[in-house]
């Protein structure tokens, strides 16, 4: 039973099942975390997973241009649209430096982690 696993067999039973293709186990797996979603699951996974959870689990919307994500060591998150290089926000989003940034698959969404443990969900 998935909902019995403990965040780190999870994490590890998610990213196994993706790697291996298994779809089934990989959704059901991928449903569990989103449940659970706050720090104690996504602070270690890999910013794929990141963002096939977010791509899966959060309502889409159409993208008009196309958007780079920088982050900074002091917890900043910049949006910069690419085809004019201006920035488009910027946002306080962590009290340390950020480790991992990924984009949902159709770009609504943005998830953020930082080495002050903790793992946020933005609208891009």
């Amino acid at each position: 039973h998935i909902a019995n696993l403990d965040p780190k067999e999870l994490r590890q039973l998610t990213e196994n099942a993706r790697a291996c293709h298994a779809d089934p186990l990989y959704e059901a797996a991928g449903e569990e975390l989103a449940k659970r979603a706050p720090v104690d699951v996504l602070r270690n996974a890999s910013s794929d997973v990141l963002a096939e959870i977010v791509d899966r689990h959060v309502e889409k919307r159409q993208r008009r241009i196309q958007e780079l994500a920088v982050v900074t060591s002091n917890g900043k998150l910049l949006i910069y649209d690419t085809a004019t290089g201006s920035c488009l926000q910027t946002v306080h989003a962590h009290n340390s430096a950020i480790v991992c940034v990924a984009f949902s698959f159709d770009s609504s969404m943005i998830a953020t982690a930082s080495s002050d443990h903790t793992v946020r969900l933005w609208n891009a």
